[in-house]
C-alpha cells in the first residue's frame, strides 16, 4: 500500500488529501448551518448531507483536475475558463443533490427538500468552493507536477558552453520554437511553467523559475519578484505606484512588480544603469 501511495505524484496526493478534507470541512459547516436552524437541529449524522457533501468534494477533485490541465494557458485565458468551470460545478451541485434527495426519499423515506433548500445549500457551498480551490490552486504550484510520478527536469536548453543556455525550447500553441536568450525580456512563473517573453515572440516552458533563473547569466537578468526575473537591459524605469509598491518598466512598455525582498537590488540595478546614462534620474 505504501508503495503503491509513493508513485502516486505528491500533486496528486495533495489533491485528494484537500478533496478529502473538503468533504469533511463542508460537512462539519452544513452540520453547524443546521445546528442554528429549525430543521434538523439534532440530525448529527444526515444521508443526504453526507452524499451532497462527498458530491461537493468530487466536483472539488474535478475542477482542481481541470485547472491543471489548462495551466498551460495564459493567465488571461485561464479565467474565463475557470470561471465557466465553476459555474458548472455550481449547477452540478444543484442538479446532483435534487437527485440526491430523490433517493433518499425513495429508498429511506426522509421527508423532501424544496428546491429553494437545494438552491441555498448550493450558493452556499459555492462559497466553501471558491475558497478552497482558491487556496489549492495559489499553494500546488510550489509542488512539483505529475508525470507518471517523475519530476521534469527544469528545463530543456540548447547547450552553448559550460555555465548558461543560449536559447530554450518553448510551446506556442501547437508550435516548440526556440527562443534565444539574448530575446528574452522577462520570464514569469505560471503554475507549473514559466512564461517567456522575447522579442519576436515567447512561450511556455515547464519548468520553475528558480531552475530556468539559474540556466540565465545573472550578469544579463535579475530577479525582480519571486514569481518575475527581468533582463537588466530591458529596464527602462522604476515606478511607484499609489499604494507605495514599487515596479519596473520594460522596454516593451510593459510594467512588472518588484517584491518586498528584491527592492534594494533592483534600485541597485537603476542606480548603476542610471550612471550609465540609459535611465534618467
Amino acid at each position: 500500500m505504501l508503495s503503491l501511495l509513493q508513485r502516486v505524484p505528491a500533486r496528486e496526493r495533495l489533491r485528494i488529501a484537500c478533496a478529502l478534507a473538503f468533504w469533511a470541512a463542508t460537512y462539519l459547516l452544513f452540520l453547524a448551518w443546521n445546528q442554528l436552524q429549525d430543521q434538523f437541529p439534532s440530525a448529527i449524522w444526515q444521508t443526504r448531507r453526507v452524499l451532497a457533501t462527498a458530491l461537493g468534494a468530487l466536483l472539488f477533485y474535478g475542477f482542481t483536475l481541470f485547472a491543471d490541465r489548462v495551466a498551460v494557458r495564459p493567465l488571461k485565458d485561464r479565467i474565463p475558463i475557470l470561471l465557466g468551470a465553476g459555474l458548472a460545478c455550481c449547477a452540478l451541485m444543484i442538479a446532483g443533490r435534487a437527485g440526491i434527495d430523490r433517493l433518499v426519499v425513495l429508498e429511506l423515506g426522509e421527508p423532501p427538500s424544496t428546491f429553494e433548500r437545494h438552491l441555498r445549500f448550493a450558493l452556499i457551498w459555492a462559497g466553501y468552493f471558491l475558497g478552497g480551490s482558491l487556496a489549492f490552486l495559489s499553494f500546488a504550484p510550489l509542488l512539483p507536477s505529475p508525470s507518471r510520478g517523475e519530476e521534469q527536469p527544469p528545463a530543456e536548453p540548447i547547450p552553448n558552453g559550460p555555465a548558461y543556455a543560449d536559447a530554450f525550447w518553448v510551446s506556442r500553441g501547437r508550435e516548440t520554437v526556440r527562443v534565444d536568450a539574448g530575446d528574452i525580456d522577462w520570464v514569469e512563473a505560471e503554475g507549473d511553467y514559466v512564461r517567456l517573453h522575447a522579442r519576436g515572440g515567447g512561450g511556455l516552458l515547464r519548468a520553475t523559475l528558480s531552475g530556468l533563473e539559474a540556466q540565465l547569466d545573472p550578469n544579463a537578468f535579475a530577479r525582480v519578484h519571486r514569481s518575475a526575473v527581468c533582463r537588466r537591459s530591458a529596464i527602462v524605469a522604476l515606478l511607484r505606484k499609489p499604494s507605495g509598491a514599487l515596479a519596473v518598466r520594460l522596454t516593451d512598455g510593459q510594467e512588472v512588480p518588484v517584491g518586498r525582498s528584491y527592492r534594494d537590488s533592483v534600485t541597485g540595478i537603476i542606480g548603476k544603469q542610471r550612471d550609465k546614462g540609459r535611465i534618467p534620474a
